[in-house]
């Protein structure tokens, strides 16, 4: 099973019609609260900027550096985790820590979707 963290409604319905065994969540809250499953996730899709924002702060808690921080402090079962933001400091202090945090981490830009 995937899960998958993204705002953006195109986006969101493009990585769905490409992995269909996919829980496709919009906020932080929902993110940490499917991870909190007793569930192993072969991947993990975060992104960072959410709510409609663009280059959001790392200090927020509406961001996918919040799952992130929570990810280090409650290991989750999962194989790997993939990066798609494109606020690219944030998404290299995202990958950072979760390698500091045992997490098998990769980058990856999708397609901007209209």
């Amino acid at each position: 099973m995937i899960l998958f963290l993204d705002d953006n409604d195109n986006r969101g319905a493009y990585f769905m019609q490409r992995n269909p065994d996919t829980v496709w969540v919009k906020t932080v809250e929902d993110c940490i609260l499917q991870l909190s499953r007793d569930v192993e996730w072969d991947s993990v899709w975060l992104d960072h900027d959410l709510n409609g924002e663009a280059m959001v702060d790392s200090n927020r808690t509406d961001c996918g550096m919040e799952v992130v921080r929570w990810m280090s402090e409650h290991p989750a079962r999962v194989k790997f985790v993939v990066v798609h933001s494109y606020n690219h400091g944030a998404a290299e202090a995202m990958i950072n820590l979760l390698n500091r945090s045992g997490y098998v981490v990769h980058r990856v830009l999708l397609p901007i979707v209209q």
